[in-house]
């Protein structure tokens, strides 16, 4: 579930607790977070400090003094705390580090992810454009649908197209921009790229200024929950009125992905009569 507004209030909190840190243990208690052969690798990281804490689409990276990387990816109920949890608890692994700092990876459904590269280049080769990046203009966007025939709402969850954004996100932007999740991703005009890109920036922005969005699973490093569900127009609010006209919000399956819309606000284009 985590999406760029989420991994990105992470990324915020642990950097002033992890950079400048040293790891000094990590404990898998679920091998199966590393991957095949993983666990070796992983353990090559003790003693390395900690120089940055970036993010990148949805993957949070801890950048370490060697120029290797640990790169770890939420998937659906992934969580990064620093103390224990609370409720639905299940730790797979444990880092802990020169300053007294813990980071606990929790994930209920063992779908995460946590890989250490040597070179962080080719996970960002293989992502689409950061959309809250100054060159993530108009065109840029608009390159990147260009000719395709898949449904806007799949393009935006595909990350390679766009690098961060999910489910939920994808939802609240088409609305704000009044588009159907069904029209044909390269059939946007020059002016719905523009609303689309402006849409995807404000709704990234201010999920992020809201510190997330806690539906379930989600939960800061501190054990605090996010409140941008909160001020969701469409999203996971299936029958409930369209806050613009009254009509009550839909959903319609893309792609395997349940999509949350107004069927008035955004009705699906009709055909030219000929």
């Amino acid at each position: 579930m985590p999406e760029l507004p989420e991994v990105e209030t992470i990324r915020r909190a642990l950097e002033p607790a992890l950079v400048g840190a040293r790891i000094e243990s990590v404990a898998l208690s679920d091998p199966s977070l590393a991957g095949p052969g993983g666990a070796g690798a992983v353990a090559d990281v003790i003693g390395h400090r900690v120089t940055a804490v970036l993010r990148r689409g949805k993957h949070l990276i801890l950048l370490l003094e060697n120029s290797r990387a640990i790169v770890l990816h939420l998937r659906m109920t992934g969580a990064l705390l620093l103390q224990e949890p609370e409720q639905h608890s299940r730790v797979r692994a444990v880092l802990s580090f020169s300053n007294g700092q813990r980071l606990l990876f929790n994930d209920m459904r063992r779908l995460g992810t946590l890989r250490v590269v040597d070179d962080i280049a080719a996970l960002l080769k293989q992502l689409g454009p950061e959309p809250l990046e100054v060159e993530f203009t108009a065109q840029v966007l608009a390159d990147r649908l260009s000719g395709r025939r898949v449904p806007i709402k799949a393009a935006l969850l595909d990350q390679h197209i766009i690098a961060g954004i999910g489910n939920m996100y994808a939802d609240e932007t088409l609305f704000q921009c009044r588009v159907n999740p069904l029209v044909p991703s390269g059939e946007l005009l020059p002016a719905q790229c523009q609303q689309l890109r402006d849409a995807i920036r404000d709704v990234l922005q201010r999920a992020i200024e809201n510190h997330g969005a806690s539906i379930n699973t989600y939960w800061l490093p501190n054990g605090g929950t996010g409140s941008a569900h909160r001020t969701f127009q469409v999203a996971h609010r299936l029958g409930a009125p369209c806050p613009r006209c009254g009509t009550p919000v839909a959903r319609v399956m893309v792609r395997k992905r349940g999509a949350y819309f107004c069927p008035k606000c955004q009705p699906f284009p009709q055909p030219a009569v000929r």
